[in-house]
């Protein structure tokens, strides 16, 4: 198998190795014929990188041709070791390489004499001539254009400067459009020498042509009128030429002095004339100076360009017979791939291997082959991944239950079970697993009580006629492990047992903890005892005590003294005994039909406070916490709890030797769940410093009649348990312990249902 797995890895290498070196191979050249083209086309890139460009251009020719050297040898060494699929192969790259060669290499020898004479043709000398007698007509033409705006500028300004004193602005603009229009100027603007403008011809007040700097304008007042020609972007990204003037103006005006005459001052102004070249010059002027720039680049790269082209030429020559080749090979391959599915496919399944294999939609016979291989596997790895998923699931299952699930072998060893099994039997059956239960000497009892419940079955419905699976025959009963012999009364936990044959080699057992079921069911029988009891008895009692009393007060007077204080003594046994047996009555009364609580908001620190009032003198120790709010309780019915529990730890401290002190009541508020959904509950926890509990009292401390004192009834803490229920709240007892040493016991109880406080 390792053997097997080495090969099967290095050919899976093979096989990705020669598609990713092939397409790597590729794109080089790919990209080497994208710049090669690049260069042809742009000369400054071209002179640049020329020397990088051309070596590249070998090295990758060379491997190309390295590389159509080595899949051809593959091929011959996979036709000699005659690999499945290497004729078909072989043939394919015979015929691409026949259909790609020869038309290149015609093509090939046709555009090596198309490149040579056509580069010489390029570079003529007529055509050179030509470029430089259009490049200098343009330029003449651009020339003329500056000197014709600049006379006209100066033409203008002398009309200005003849223009009589006193002429308004609004005439002297109108003689300057009308001189604008006959010379087709786009543009005229008046300056003065601080560059405010003073009219212009332009409509839009913002849409003139701004007023050159400062420097400017004193260059044309010393050179008497200068032109520039500016470069503009028309629309669609075509290129233009704007003629711009700037003329001088200078005026002579009289500015009159203080003695009476005037003297002669000088006006200054300027002129700024904005003209465009017509658009169809200005795309030819452009049009042969792009022409002229690119002939003059190329014409300094003529044999650089020759060795460029006839470069990519053979580059390109080398990638098509590579291409070829390398289409032979994978198309070769992808023929013969469907049969090698198969093949390895089979091999698979027979080696447990179902995963899915790549489908091949080839649209033939051999494709939909595969496709059903790939149905048929798929099917067998599906069911057998629905049959895992559904022993994960009935596990998850198992472990989520409360009650106990074992399933046993013929022999009553152990085969499986679940965590909620170990809690209720309270021994880690994991250590169990494959024995016997009886290896533990506490479930031995309950793997008798088991071995019978199947024993029983099998006298019943025979396992030979037994129908095994949901519909076969279960048993069922109830088991008690655990029991303890110092109390008659006390018969440890009872478990729910429900038992059937799986198979005639497994067996399983499902059980349930039921002694809170029991106990309540205990509850309630002794409720229903006592209701009757307490209705039985009652009835008489009455009678009995004034039918006692009739005697004495009748008798008394008629006897001798010795004879009165017998009748007497007699007649107090007899109402003693009766008042006691109706106390007990009425207690079994309280504890049979205890009152609905009528709930109220009630504030417990108070309703302690009050209480404490009754114990005054007493070593009784309190602690309230200030942030208790109210709880939702029967004050009459919580005051009977609290004397109750306070009167039980008093008793339990005396027990003790205690006499002063040991005895703690105290409230707080304590979070429920997650602090931060803020859920709080209000928890009274009283203690005392008695024996404790011994733990058999420990588990059925609330039932009736279960009592450790020597004069009580039992009922207690069963009506106190039962007021605590009907108030939705939670009642918890345990003993106080440091290290093994029981301290006393305590007595919580959780209050959940809180009053809404009114805003």
């Amino acid at each position: 198998m390792d053997i097997l797995a080495t090969l099967t890895s290095k050919d899976l290498i093979k096989r990705r190795a020669l598609p990713v070196l092939t397409v790597f191979a590729g794109l080089i050249a790919l990209v080497l014929l994208l710049l090669l083209s690049t260069a042809t086309s742009n000369t400054e890139f071209f002179d640049g990188y020329f020397i990088w460009l051309y070596a590249a251009n070998i090295v990758v020719g060379g491997l190309l041709l390295l590389s159509i050297v080595v899949l051809v040898v593959v091929i011959s060494i996979r036709w000699r070791k005659g690999r499945f699929g290497t004729r078909l192969i072989a043939k394919l790259a015979m015929i691409f390489a026949l259909v790609g060669v020869v038309p290149g290499i015609i093509l090939y020898s046709v555009s090596w004499q198309f490149v040579s004479k056509s580069i010489e043709t390029w570079f003529d000398v007529k055509v050179e001539s030509a470029l430089n007698s259009g490049l200098e007509l343009g330029r003449v033409t651009l020339r003329i254009a500056q000197e014709e705006i600049l006379s006209e500028g100066k033409f203008i300004a002398e009309q200005i400067v003849q223009v009589p004193a006193g002429t308004t602005s609004e005439q002297v603009g109108s003689m300057v459009v009308k001189i604008r229009n006959q010379f087709g100027i786009q543009e005229v603007s008046l300056f003065n020498l601080q560059r405010t403008l003073i009219l212009s011809t332009e409509p839009n007040p913002k849409g003139y042509f701004p007023a050159p700097s400062a420097e400017v304008v004193a260059e044309a007042f010393k050179k008497n009128g200068i032109t520039f020609l500016d470069e503009i972007d028309i629309e669609q990204g075509q290129h233009g030429y704007r003629v711009r003037a700037i003329v001088p103006i200078t005026r002579q005006k009289a500015v009159p002095s203080k003695a009476g005459s005037s003297k002669t001052a000088e006006d200054k102004y300027f002129l700024q004339l904005v003209r465009f070249i017509p658009a169809p010059l200005a795309k030819n002027i452009f049009a042969v100076e792009s022409a002229y720039s690119e002939y003059q680049e190329k014409a300094l790269g003529r044999l650089g360009l020759r060795k460029m082209y006839i470069g990519t030429l053979t580059l390109t020559l080398f990638f098509a017979l590579f291409v070829a080749v390398t289409l032979a090979l994978l198309l070769g391959r992808q023929l013969a791939q469907p049969l090698l599915m198969l093949l390895r496919g089979t091999q698979a399944v027979a080696q447990g291997d179902l995963s899915p294999k790549p489908e091949l939609d080839t649209g033939d016979e051999l494709g939909m082959l595969t496709r059903q291989f790939n149905v048929m596997t798929k099917q067998l790895s599906d069911a057998r991944t629905s049959l895992q998923e559904s022993k994960s699931f009935l596990e998850t299952v198992l472990g989520s239950l409360t009650a106990g699930v074992c399933i046993f072998d013929k022999h009553f060893n152990l085969a499986s079970s679940n965590p909620g099994a170990a809690k209720i039997l309270g021994t880690d059956l994991l250590v169990l697993t494959g024995k016997p239960l009886s290896s533990s000497p506490a479930l031995q009892e309950f793997e008798a009580a088991v071995r019978e419940g199947f024993e029983t079955q099998n006298l019943i419905a025979p396992v030979a006629n037994a129908d095994y699976g949901a519909g076969g025959p279960v048993w069922q009963k109830q088991v008690q492990i655990h029991p303890v012999n110092e109390y008659e009364n006390d018969l440890g936990s009872t478990l729910f047992v429900r038992g059937t044959q799986l198979s005639s080699e497994l067996k399983m057992i499902v059980f349930d903890d039921i002694s809170d079921v029991i106990a309540a069911q205990r509850s309630i029988a002794w409720s229903e005892v006592a209701r009757r009891l307490a209705h039985e008895i009652k009835n008489p009692l009455t009678p009995i005590q004034l039918s006692a009393e009739r005697l004495q007060h009748k008798l008394q007077d008629q006897l001798n003294p010795e004879q009165a204080e017998m009748i007497e003594r007699s007649t107090n046994t007899i109402i003693g005994q009766v008042q006691a047996m109706k106390q007990m009555v009425n207690e079994f009364r309280d504890f049979a039909k205890t009152p609905t609580p009528n709930l109220t908001a009630l504030d417990l620190n108070s309703l302690i406070k009050e209480i404490m009032g009754l114990y005054e003198g007493s070593a009784i120790k309190t602690t309230f916490a200030s942030d208790c709010p109210r709880v939702m309780g029967d004050p009459t019915q919580i005051r009977q709890v609290i004397h109750n529990l306070l009167q039980n730890a008093q008793d339990a401290s005396l027990e003790a030797g205690h006499a002063e002190g040991g005895v703690e009541i105290k409230t707080e508020l304590v979070p429920m769940g997650d602090v931060e959904q803020s859920k709080f509950a209000v928890r009274m926890t009283i203690t005392d410093s008695g024996p404790g509990f011994q733990a058999k009292i420990l588990a059925r401390a609330f039932e009736p009649y279960i009592t450790t004192k020597v004069k009580g009834t039992g009922l207690g803490l069963a009506v106190v348990k039962k007021i605590i229920d009907d108030h939705g709240a939670k009642i918890e007892i345990n003993n106080r312990k440091q290290g093994d040493a029981v301290l006393g016991a305590q007595i919580s109880i959780l209050f959940v249902n809180l009053a809404k406080e009114v805003a």
